[in-house]
């Protein structure tokens, strides 16, 4: 189901929907729809390379959840951080590192514990079912190591391929503990998905969103053209859209 899910995941977001789109054109270019198709499209593909229309489709998001700015009235057990992007050292790539988004989510875990120290469980494995496991998840528990938090308040869950079974792992990790309140990390824009999905298998999460990426809306005459890091931004944002729907279909499934 996972495998199948990557592939579904493949079709449904950009660019494969707009090449599928320009391939129906060029097969059936002489119905009168096709035309108005090929409009669609480029319409389309114009819209989601804006800054404008991802700064709208991201907004909802990232507004969701306030930041977690003290938590020292707070009473919890532990802080829970999700992964992100981590790559291990092979081909050209000397050492073991994470990114930009991955990073943020540390370092606000870092934050945290500074204010109020509390074990660090990092959550989230190997992907890509395609490809050999490489341990991703010690990266991560390497830098908040080497970032000063002890080695003993740094926990590893390595199992989970995604966010909903990060929140059936970490569940299974708390009970074993007796832990039940603790801060969730992770990107404001993947927030409202792991609220979803942790509130219906692992309870008592408090939202500590950290790498937020809106600032003021600032618009320039550059922002509406297509652009790069706009189309970036709005793969992520369409694949958090879908990931809710798919989490909301889930938890009816499960219960």
């Amino acid at each position: 189901m996972f495998v199948l899910k990557q592939f579904l995941k493949a079709l449904v977001l950009p660019p494969t929907p707009w090449l599928l789109m320009l391939l129906a054109v060029l097969i059936f270019w002489h119905r009168r729809w096709a035309r108005k198709l090929l409009l669609l499209t480029l319409v389309l593909i114009t819209a989601l390379h804006s800054s404008l229309v991802g700064y709208a489709l991201r907004y909802p998001l990232e507004s969701r959840y306030a930041p977690l700015l003290d938590p020292g009235a707070l009473s919890y057990d532990a802080i829970v951080v999700l992964t992100g992007s981590m790559i291990p050292p092979e081909g050209l790539i000397p050492f073991s590192t994470i990114d930009e988004h991955m990073f943020r989510r540390l370092d606000e875990a870092w934050r945290l514990y500074r204010i109020q120290p509390k074990p660090i469980i990092l959550s989230g494995g190997h992907v890509n079912p395609f490809t050999p496991d490489k341990d991703e998840n010690r990266i991560g528990r390497e830098y908040l190591i080497r970032w000063g938090v002890p080695k003993h308040h740094v926990l590893g869950e390595g199992r989970s391929r995604d966010t909903f079974e990060s929140a059936t792992e970490v569940q299974k990790l708390l009970k074993r503990r007796g832990w039940k309140r603790y801060l969730l990390v992770t990107s404001a824009l993947h927030m409202p998905r792991s609220m979803l999905a942790f509130k219906a298998k692992a309870p008592e999460p408090v939202p500590a969103p950290g790498d937020y990426t809106l600032g003021k809306l600032r618009l320039t005459p550059l922002d509406f053209f297509p652009g790069e890091g706009a189309a970036r931004g709005i793969y992520a944002t369409v694949h958090e859209y879908i990931g809710l729907a798919n989490y909301y279909w889930r938890i009816q499934f499960d219960t």
